[in-house]
């Protein structure tokens, strides 16, 4: 209980504050002692009762009753007092508003749009009885709506919707960012605006509010619905600031300008704000699939690994065995018969090992385990024997590429070496090239760019067959980039020929 009248007191006293002075500002602007209570005051307290719990209600609304009471009796107009039965009459409207106060940002701006029009027509009509300028009461209190009732609710998203860091050490330990280039444009923008408006001749004074629309859309554009709200509150102070002592018809003419500039500010800042929070939820959906495809190549490497590991123990061990039974026949056994059966026996068992040795390097090279990457890519140019077809090949490592390599995960340092293998066999193929290029680097992204200069391939060629097609499915599985130029060769420069552009992130 202690604790409620303490924050109804600070309640009472800040929004007494903020009432009185948004109707000294209201009433600067448009010279009417009552409609200024329409304008930014009943704004001020439908967004705070909109935002606030209903046991303070009664603060909010005492507050402005008391000061529209003595505001009646220090001027002597008695009549104010019907603002009374506008006020009395919205508490049951913003009662039944709460209860659809809630979900998507859309729904709460469509219930914001219906409690400000609907609360404007009973401001018509409590005033309707001594007030000739009904239609000019109406866009008051529609305008003052629109631009308070959206900065209540941005001050409250603030404060209550995100997510605060705690106060601990290491938030102190952390460097303060200052982004003053977006503050210094935006000033600018707003201060030239206001030389607009108390610059220019008075028959190009209609122009200048359409200037306000700039910052707004901007700002709309880079911060959201937040950005055209705060665009929006600076534009109204420029124009009460420029645009005091007008005419009713001028009035109307600014009221109309804020009217429109808001909500199309607001409406752009929302489809932005729509927009990016797709982007964002596709941005997640891209990292789990791709999260997902490297659990799938990592998985499938440990299958190859297992496979590789099985065949290697028993397949291996059984046939040095079968080779150790045939040596025992043809050393025991003198019969001519025997000895060839043995001779036999030896070289399909050897014929066995060697199909089981190149299904082995096949499914998982083990000098890739043993020795690195590095070391892994040489052993497979000398596997395939490119100097015995008459092609040099040659690897360039960047500096220190070779030992960042190292450090990649497995799953990377296995795509590499598959990419390379793919590759270097197509090239050997179908290339009819002399000379192949390989280069490695690793800077913020792994490079790897490998270069023949054979007859190149049709573009329309480049993807038909498996293996560039299952080279661009592991590289994208990876959130790899994978680019393919070809051209027909004119000359035995390296400048023709196919080039395979491959970029991965470090994993």
């Amino acid at each position: 209980m202690r604790q409620y009248l303490i924050n109804s007191l600070c309640g009472w006293l800040l929004f007494s504050c903020w009432w009185f002075c948004l109707w000294v500002i209201a009433y600067y602007f448009v010279n009417d002692s009552e409609l200024a209570i329409l304008f930014f005051p009943f704004a001020l307290r439908l967004g705070i009762a909109l935002h606030t719990p209903k046991r303070y209600w009664s603060v909010i609304y005492c507050s402005e009753w008391g000061l529209t009471v003595c505001l009646a009796l220090l001027m002597s107009q008695p009549q104010w007092l019907t603002v009374l039965t506008a006020s009395m009459a919205s508490v049951p409207l913003v009662w039944f508003a709460r209860h659809y106060y809630c979900g998507s940002q859309c729904q709460r701006f469509a219930v914001m749009a219906g409690l400000i029009l609907t609360t404007s027509m009973i401001n018509v009509v409590a005033i309707s009885n001594h007030h000739s300028a009904l239609s000019i009461a109406f866009l008051v209190s529609l305008t003052g709506g629109v631009m308070l009732i959206p900065l209540c609710y941005l001050v409250w998203h603030y404060l209550f919707q995100k997510i605060w860091l705690p106060l601990t050490a290491n938030l102190v330990s952390q460097r303060i960012q200052f982004h003053l280039k977006p503050i210094i444009l935006y000033t600018l923008l707003f201060i030239l605006n206001i030389i607009i408006q108390v610059g220019l001749p008075n028959e190009l004074r209609y122009f200048a509010p359409f200037c306000l629309a700039i910052p707004i859309i901007l700002l709309a554009f880079r911060y959201g619905w937040q950005g055209a709200v705060v665009g929006t509150l600076l534009n109204s102070i420029a124009l009460i600031a420029a645009r005091s002592g007008v005419s009713n018809l001028e009035i109307t003419d600014l009221l109309l300008s804020l009217l429109v500039q808001t909500i199309t500010g607001i409406m752009l800042g929302m489809a932005v704000q729509r927009q990016r929070d797709l982007n964002a939820q596709l941005k997640r959906q891209l990292y789990r699939n791709h999260s997902l495809s490297r659990q799938l190549v990592k998985a499938e490497e440990s299958v190859r690994r297992e496979i590789a590991r099985e065949l290697h123990d028993e397949i291996g061990q059984n046939i040095t065995a079968i080779r150790t039974q045939a040596n025992i026949i043809q050393r025991v056994e003198m019969a001519p018969i025997s000895a060839n059966c043995a001779k036999t026996i030896e070289s399909l068992s050897l014929n066995v090992y060697d199909t089981t040795k190149g299904l082995l390097s096949r499914l998982r090279p083990k000098i890739l385990d043993d020795l690195g990457l590095k070391e892994a890519i040489e052993q497979l140019l000398r596997d395939m024997e490119f100097n015995a077809h008459g092609i040099f090949v040659e690897i360039h490592w960047a500096a220190d590429s070779a030992m960042a390599i190292e450090q990649l995960s497995d799953t990377t340092k296995i795509t590499l070496y598959r990419l390379c293998q793919e590759a270097l066999n197509n090239a050997m193929k179908y290339s009819q090239a002399d000379r192949i290029e390989l280069h490695f680097s690793v800077k913020g992204k792994i490079h790897l760019l490998i270069r023949d200069n054979g007859v190149g391939c049709k573009a329309e060629d480049h993807m038909k067959g498996f293996g560039l097609r299952g080279m661009r499915e592991r590289v994208q599985a990876l959130g790899g980039r994978f680019s393919i130029h070809s051209k027909k060769r004119q000359s035995d420069s390296i400048s023709a020929g196919t080039d395979l552009s491959i970029i991965l992130p470090k994993l």
